[in-house]
């Protein structure tokens, strides 16, 4: 209540203004209607009677050069708080107004572009920034609102045009962005069992970014549906050379190509390699099936005894009471049982823009809605 009381008061203290210059300037010297009206929005106002203190100030706040602002940044002020009706209805009763003027339209109609999008009604925001696109001074945000717009409507071809299109007026490269909406329209005819535009989009992705870990994936994934094993492991090795942290993400489909093309000794040696320099839990469960399946329990446990003296931690002890176990070496039945307890960490995911954080991989995050922003964190 506090809050909205606080917010009111620039729109009251606006109106007392406008209603005191009005009065001095007819040098009228009894109260008018005016003053009446003003009095009354703040009786409604300091009876918490909100709504009505609304209405009052708006009805009392005529639409002109001075004024505008004032109703333009209570608009803000709703739509920022979540009252987006309120928004809407002020913002469409301002564009009834006969007298404002092309440039106060626009404005407006900016506005109640972002109240609609604020609304979720995206077929209407459509239509106004479609229209303000074609205004000079409206044109850059309009292009940038159309393309978030088609972004939440999943219409990828459209924004992949309207992010073009940015690029040429904003002059700001997005390569990020323009590569993850090629890989979208790859998917949806990869659905469509139309692999030929899949692959042309891919092809364009890869060209914008060539650091694109997706662009791989989802080639690979492709490969591996066909059978074609070598074309899907030389495609995710790739991944080493992009972004070598998202290696530990997808391990178990190069895993899975290695044994679909029988290939042990090539599967372990890749495994012994990574694991040197990498610290990843995934990496060394992974290394330590591999050890017990071609080596044995107690190669597996030395390793894994050696790991756990250069780096000690929680994961590993598991991972070293787990081996122990295959090798029947543990101590301790009440050790192993307490170690066991600890809650494992699973692979986690974080945003550099925002910080949001997930358990699962999302290439566009779904708090700041970036494109190739979210990071593995290192399990």
């Amino acid at each position: 209540m506090v809050e909205i009381v606080i917010m009111l008061l620039p729109v009251a203290a606006a109106s007392g203004w406008y209603v005191a210059s009005r009065h001095y300037k007819s040098k009228i010297k009894k109260p008018s209607n005016e003053y009446k009206g003003y009095f009354k929005g703040l009786n409604y106002l300091l009876n918490e009677q909100h709504e009505k203190a609304i209405d009052v100030f708006i009805d009392l706040l005529e639409v002109d050069d001075e004024t505008i602002e004032t109703h333009l940044a209570l608009g803000t002020l709703f739509r920022q708080r979540g009252e987006v009706e309120k928004a809407i209805r002020l913002h469409q009763n301002l564009i009834a107004r006969p007298q404002i003027s092309h440039e106060t339209r626009e404005n407006i109609l900016n506005e109640l572009g972002l109240d609609y999008m604020r609304a979720g009604l995206l077929d209407r925001a459509e239509s106004i920034f479609l229209e303000l696109e074609k205004k000079s001074s409206h044109q850059v945000n309009a292009v940038r609102q159309l393309l978030s717009i088609f972004q939440q409507e999943k219409e990828w071809l459209k924004a992949i045009d309207y992010a073009t299109k940015l690029e040429s007026i904003d002059l700001y490269k997005q390569p990020l962005l323009l590569s993850h909406l090629h890989c979208e329209v790859a998917l949806s005819h990869i659905s469509d069992d139309d692999s030929s535009i899949a692959k042309s989009h891919l092809r364009k992705a890869l060209k914008i970014d060539p650091m694109c870990v997706r662009v791989n994936i989802i080639s690979a994934e492709v490969a591996m549906l066909k059978g074609e094993h070598k074309q899907a492991l030389k495609l995710l090795l790739k991944i080493m050379d992009q972004d070598i942290r998202f290696v530990p993400v997808f391990i178990d489909l190069i895993l899975n190509c290695f044994d679909q093309l029988g290939k042990p000794k090539q599967k372990f040696d890749f495994l012994a390699e990574l694991q040197v320099d990498n610290e990843s839990t995934i990496v060394i469960s992974r290394f330590i099936d591999v050890l017990l399946e071609q080596k044995g329990a107690r190669e597996a446990s030395v390793f894994m005894h050696e790991k756990l003296l250069q780096h000690p931690s929680k994961n590993y002890l598991k991972l070293y009471v787990d081996v122990d176990n295959e090798s029947g070496d543990m101590e301790s039945d009440f050790l192993r049982g307490i170690i066991k307890q600890l809650e494992s960490e699973t692979q986690s995911f974080q945003c550099k823009q925002c910080g949001f954080t997930s358990v699962d991989l999302n290439w566009c995050c779904p708090s700041c809605k970036d494109w190739g922003v979210i990071e593995p964190i290192l399990v």
